[in-house]
Formats: structure tokens, C-alpha cells, sequence
């Protein structure tokens, strides 16, 4: 028989397991519901930005990862449409928390090992909605085991994806394709990469989107593109054709070995944080990651956003759950910390977003300066970023 949870958690990525472990830790029943075994593949660029990395140590994912799953990155390389290129060797903001390359199918198995190590307790079923009393949230309906079954929790947090089935069941606004992007990725080998240098690439078809370059070593990377839905739309464009056709331009061509194979090539939607009025509290309800709409709109790094909310959410529901307080208006002080924490950053990504949608020249213009004025780019981008401190001095 399934026992009475405090708190029930509709997915078991980064956010969701956050949230898990940090509730868990401090006594209470939590349950992470999720439709897929572990370990399981999640489409992403796989990337963990020193931030990212720092939680990631805080919730002791790293006694469930190898030495050989995780790969260190040292620098970036910055390509704009005009193909003016710039490398850039950087320091982490976040002490002894570097840039790393970890699949997600090894992450996000480490962090629901780690969750269940602090007792909170994984079911495999899908969420097909959520039970009400009256206006609150107080458990979620699944199918298990190809049963209709009701779960009773004083408090549910949706921490399901981009299409969440809590987010939809609590009836939250759709955002606009403007704050959303769609994304293709896939493993390659036999392509010729810089050992620990990342690659973004923005080109005339995809500012203000870009092409990714990962590596992970011995020519192998995760390569993928990911574009704004608006403009995807618009131009109708085909994400598996038009990858293709980016490694056919001279840029990409001639480092394609000719042993080179693409794997797992998928795509899939990435919501983008914006100052677009959404929301994300309820009563008896939060969405936390990309369920609430928490990605970067600049990088479309969302695994660092995502394990911030999860973490935030839980310290409110250990609150919650100290007053027996549910209500919307007392689960707003999530929100309201998120933004606090990760608002400056997210603004400064949209301003930057809206320079190389609207004014392309001033990316060029602005690269051409930096390249000749090393300290320009630095004190620029030193600041748009809350992980990276770029140091030329450091090559």
C-alpha cells in the first residue's frame, strides 16, 4: 500500500530531484513520480555551467558519477554570422565548481540516486493529472501498472518538462513562441574538436539562436542548434534538414572526418524565462525547471535554473509544511526568491537576446572591438555572466 506523502514531485530531473532531497533530508515523506526507468536518455546539450556545477556538489550528485563520465571544459569559442571567431579562456566564479560535460543519462540518475539516499521514495507511473479539494491541489492521479490509482499529498510540485501534465492540469498560460526555443541535438564522433573548448556558433539563419559545439573528447561531441519557435515557425524550417545542412557549410565541412556517425539526433522544446506574467504558484502547487518556465534565454542552459528553483521550492515547502500553510499567497515567497536570485541574470539575457534579434550589426560590431580590445570583451561579458570571469591572460 502507497503511504500519505507530505510532498509528491511529478518528474525526476534536476529540479525535481532537487526539491526531492532537500525536502526528504529534513524527515518528510516525499514521493518522485516518473513515467521512465533509470537510467534514461534526456535530450540536452549536456553541458553544466560552474554554477550548475556548485549545486550539483551540494546535493552530492558527484558520489554517484565516475571519474570518466564527467569531462572539464577551460575555454570558449564565441563565431558570429560573419564568422569572426574568438577564443576565450575563462575562470570559474564559483570556487573550485568548474564548466563540465556530463551526459544526462549519467546526471540525472546520480541525482535521484542522491535523492533516495536522503529517503525520499521514487514510483515509476505516469501522471495523468492532479486531484482537487475544492480549489487546492491535493494529490495527483497516475496509471500504474496500467491502473487509474489517486495519490493524497499535502502539497504537489510539477517539476515535469517543457508539456507538463501539472502545469496544464493547473491550467497555467501557454508562453508565447517568442520566449521559446526548439532544439535538435546528437553524438558525433569522427569530428574534429578542441579538447575542453566549447563552441557556440551563431549564424545568419539562427541569431538570435546558435549552433553548439560540446566535446567530450577523442573527436566526439554533442552537437546540436537550437532556434527561437517564432522564427521557426515563420520561416518553416526542418530542425533535422537544416542540421544537416549546417555541417555541408565550409565552416563545419572540413572538419568532418570521414568516419564520422551522428547519434540519437532528437529534438525538443525549451521554455524560455521571460518578464512575460506567468504563473508558476498555486494553491497547493508549484512549478519549478522548465515546467515553470526557468531556462536562460540567452544560453538555453536550463539545468542550473532548474536545480536553483528545485532547491528554493523545497526551503518554501519545508516552510509550508512547518505552518501547514498551502495557499498560493504563502508559496509566492518561491517566486519571489527565484526571481530575486536569478531575475538580474535573466534580464541581462533578454536584453542581449533582443540586441541580436532586432540590431544583428552590434553582435558583429561589438566582436570586431573585442577582438582588438581584449579588455572589452572581458569586463562585457564578465558581467553578463554570473559563472564565468573570461581572463585572456589565462592562454
Amino acid at each position: 500500500m502507497l503511504k500519505k506523502y507530505d510532498v509528491i514531485i511529478v518528474g525526476a530531473g534536476p529540479a525535481g530531484c532537487a526539491a526531492a532531497k532537500t525536502i526528504a533530508e529534513k524527515g518528510h515523506n516525499v514521493l518522485i513520480i516518473d513515467r521512465q526507468t533509470f537510467p534514461r536518455d534526456k535530450v540536452c546539450g549536456d553541458g553544466l555551467t560552474p554554477g550548475a556545477t556548485k549545486l550539483l556538489q551540494q546535493l552530492d550528485a558527484f558520489s554517484f558519477l565516475n571519474s570518466e563520465d564527467v569531462y572539464p571544459i577551460q575555454a570558449i569559442r564565441f563565431v558570429t554570422p560573419k564568422l569572426q571567431s574568438l577564443d576565450v579562456p575563462f575562470k570559474s566564479k564559483h570556487e573550485d565548481a568548474g564548466f563540465l560535460i556530463i551526459k544526462r543519462k549519467k546526471l540525472d540518475h546520480a541525482l535521484l540516486q542522491s535523492a533516495q539516499k536522503s529517503d525520499a521514495d521514487f514510483l515509476l507511473a505516469e501522471a495523468t493529472g492532479l486531484l482537487f479539494n475544492e480549489q487546492q491541489v491535493c494529490g495527483v492521479k497516475v496509471k500504474l501498472n496500467g491502473q487509474k490509482r489517486e495519490l493524497k499529498a499535502r502539497l504537489v510540485i510539477g517539476a515535469d518538462g517543457a508539456s507538463s501534465v501539472v502545469a496544464r492540469s493547473l491550467k497555467a498560460a501557454k508562453i508565447p513562441d517568442k520566449h521559446r526555443f526548439l532544439a535538435i541535438r546528437g553524438y558525433v564522433k569522427g569530428f574534429k574538436t578542441t579538447d575542453h573548448l566549447v563552441e557556440f556558433i551563431w549564424t545568419a539563419d539562427l541569431k538570435p539562436g546558435y549552433f553548439w559545439i560540446f566535446p567530450t573528447g577523442n573527436n566526439k561531441a554533442n552537437i546540436g542548434l537550437g532556434l527561437p519557435a517564432d522564427l521557426y515557425k515563420k520561416n518553416k524550417i526542418d530542425l533535422k534538414q537544416h542540421f544537416y545542412q549546417l555541417l555541408e557549410q565550409p565552416f563545419f565541412k572540413e572538419r568532418v572526418l570521414p568516419e564520422m556517425e551522428i547519434d540519437q539526433l532528437r529534438a525538443w522544446p525549451i521554455p524560455l524565462a521571460g518578464l512575460f506574467k506567468t504563473q508558476r504558484v498555486f494553491d497547493g502547487a508549484m512549478l519549478i525547471g522548465d515546467a515553470g518556465y526557468w531556462v536562460d534565454p540567452l544560453s538555453g542552459e536550463g539545468i542550473h535554473n532548474a536545480l536553483k528553483t528545485g532547491i528554493i521550492s523545497a526551503e518554501v515547502a519545508l516552510k509550508a509544511l512547518q505552518a501547514n500553510q498551502f495557499s498560493a499567497d504563502f508559496l509566492q515567497k518561491y517566486e519571489q526568491r527565484a526571481w530575486q536570485q536569478l531575475g538580474p541574470t535573466i534580464k541581462r539575457s533578454l536584453a542581449f537576446v533582443q540586441g541580436m534579434r532586432y540590431l544583428p550589426w552590434l553582435l558583429e560590431l561589438y566582436f570586431f572591438f573585442a577582438r582588438h580590445s581584449q579588455s572589452v570583451f572581458q569586463r562585457f561579458f564578465s558581467n553578463l555572466s554570473h559563472d564565468f570571469e573570461f581572463d585572456f591572460n589565462r592562454q
